[in-house]
């Protein structure tokens, strides 16, 4: 794993890494479209932003297992 440093950090970053970016986003999708939608539309961002990039963690530890 030494020869991987982005790996490793994904992994070390797996658990607040995803939530932190998915509150990013809905941040930003607030800011952006707070007069259209409200609270509303930021629910579904923060929860299929942190799906995907949690199941893209779980990826990365599925690949480093198996390789290391």
């Amino acid at each position: 794993m030494d020869r991987f440093p982005a790996l490793r950090l994904i992994l070390r970053l797996g658990r607040i890494g995803p939530t932190l970016v998915a509150f990013s986003c809905s941040g930003l999708w607030l800011w952006q479209f707070w007069g259209v939608v409200g609270w509303v539309g930021a629910l579904p961002v923060l929860v299929v932003t942190y799906f995907l990039l949690k199941s893209y963690v779980e990826l990365v530890q599925i690949i480093s297992e198996t390789v290391h």
